[in-house]
């Protein structure tokens, strides 16, 4: 018992230092993205105290939608003191202040928690998720400086107009740094494998072409810029669109790097405001266009995934069928011969007995004599049909040609006054299973003929090729009943055969009766 508590507070304290550990390195990585997007923004300045692309923004929003609640205290210690941090840098005064804008930051959380607990969270994944991002960034941003806008200090010098101004301004930095950084961050957490690939490779080199591209155009002619702003949404669509949402961020990303990085160096505030619009048209473009790719590829590897299943299901069948064809016939085989090698050769006996007996008697007719001789002949006449049902042994004795133009079929079709025409060309051997098959189908079809049309002529047409066997059967006659009244039997086993050797049949009633079946070798 003593050793289980020991084992128990063992892991209990090294889940207690892991967790501290991550908490700290939480910290650390929050407190150095927004010292690093805080130095870039800071240079972006076209108006004083005003960053036209303001980077931490994306930073908090990325690590808020991150990480798991229980990091957001540590988030918000890391924050102030940075605030701190920049108090010292700017004004050298240190003023460490846990609580300030407390309330407008308790609200911030409250807005994130909504949409990471919504029906859509936040994500890069689907396209729902991306749309769930765009409106979090946007009202954010807004929350932030309008509602909250007396918590700041520029509401003192600044009043009217102005106010609005800077408000709209700042909203508009926010909004752009936060789609800026915000899903580059979430593509590098979000179930991404970051070990290089041949994937990974490709997407590097065309994004490093992209970038050489810019630079040396803007190098070589700089009034070239707005042209290559405005065709700046162009590489971001085509990245989507091969790459899905990894090509989608990183092409973005490298677009709206330059555009951020040319509008450092001019510190035009008109040509800011302008870049602004391209980097948000790219960041949107970028993830919408991204997860619908993505979600795209999603669907079609689960139809190609389903569309296997189902082939490996019907080629299954397919051979489940065939077995059962082959079962089918051996056990017709069995009883034919059975019936042949028995109750045949007992009738045959009964009436060679009867004609003895017959000849016997022949001065004194009997009654009973002829009736027995009859009967014999009827049931011998029976058993026969029974056994070429079961399996037709001229099949076995002829062969399938011979079957085909002088057998059974011929002389059934004879006393149905109805004329056959056989054509047979056997260019190749045909299998044991396919010559079974083709002798049923026609046999299903002479039957149907003879019972349900109206017939004077059957075409038999057989073409056995190397790599495929095509059958044709067509009569003149019409249907002297529907297949509701016949029970469709005989074509529904023509089908079923068909299918099992994994062949196709079509059926055409026009100016009679057309069945063509073919077989791909």
């Amino acid at each position: 018992m003593n050793w289980h508590k020991l084992i128990s507070t063992k892991y209990s304290s090294r889940s207690f230092i892991t967790e501290i550990f991550n908490q700290l390195l939480v910290f650390a990585l929050y407190f150095l993205a927004l010292y690093l997007s805080s130095w870039v923004s800071n240079h972006l300045e076209t108006v004083a105290q005003s960053s036209a692309i303001y980077l931490p923004a994306g930073v908090k929003l990325a690590f808020f939608v991150i990480f798991p609640v229980r990091f957001w205290p540590m988030l918000w210690i890391a924050s102030r003191l940075y605030a701190s941090y920049l108090g010292v840098y700017y004004n050298g005064e240190w003023s460490f202040d846990l609580f300030h804008g407390f309330f407008q930051e308790l609200t911030y959380m409250a807005i994130v928690y909504s949409f990471k607990k919504s029906r859509w969270p936040p994500k890069i994944t689907s396209n729902s998720g991306a749309l769930s991002l765009i409106l979090l960034a946007v009202f954010s941003a807004s929350f932030k400086w309008f509602l909250f806008s007396s918590a700041f200090e520029f509401t003192t010098w600044l009043e009217g107009k102005q106010v609005l101004q800077y408000q709209l301004n700042m909203t508009l930095g926010d909004l752009t740094g936060t789609l800026l950084v915000a899903p580059a961050l979430l593509l590098i957490s979000q179930s991404y494998s970051l070990v290089p690939s041949r994937h990974h490779a490709v997407i590097l080199l065309s994004l490093l072409a992209l970038a050489s591209i810019y630079i040396v155009s803007y190098l070589g002619h700089s009034d070239l810029y707005p042209l290559l702003r405005l065709c700046s949404l162009l590489p971001v669509i085509w990245f989507s669109y091969k790459f899905g949402i990894k090509g989608a961020i990183a092409s973005a990303l490298v677009s709206n790097t330059l555009i951020v990085a040319q509008a450092g160096l001019t510190q035009d505030a008109t040509n800011t405001y302008i870049s602004q619009l391209f980097i948000l048209a790219n960041s949107v473009t970028g993830l919408l266009v991204g997860t619908a790719t993505n979600e795209l590829k999603i669907k079609n590897n689960q139809l190609q995934a389903s569309n296997e299943k189902l082939s490996a299901l019907l080629e299954k069948n397919k051979q489940l069928a065939k077995r059962m064809v082959t079962v089918q016939e051996n056990e017709r085989k069995y009883l034919s011969q059975e019936l042949h090698d028995e109750l045949g050769q007992n009738l045959t006996a009964l009436k060679t007995d009867l004609t003895v007996l017959s000849i016997a008697q022949r001065n004194n007719e009997n009654t009973l004599v002829e009736g027995l001789k009859e009967n014999a002949k009827a049931m011998y006449d029976s058993v026969y049909q029974i056994m070429h049902h079961l399996r037709p042994r001229e099949l076995d004795e002829l062969g399938l040609e011979q079957a085909l133009k002088e057998g059974r079929f011929n002389s059934l079709l004879s006393k149905a006054s109805i004329k056959y025409v056989a054509e047979i060309n056997l260019s190749s051997a045909i299998s044991d299973e396919h010559q079974t098959a083709i002798y049923r189908i026609c046999q299903e079809a002479v039957t149907n003929c003879i019972k349900h049309s109206t017939a004077t002529e059957l075409r038999l047409r057989l073409l056995a090729h190397e790599q495929y066997i095509r059958l044709t059967i067509i009569d003149n006659g019409k249907t002297k009943t529907t297949l509701q009244e016949s029970g469709g039997y005989g074509l529904s086993f023509i089908e079923e055969r068909v299918i099992a050797l994994g062949g196709t049949c079509t059926v055409t009633e026009i100016d009679g009766f057309k069945i063509e079946v073919y077989f791909d070798i």
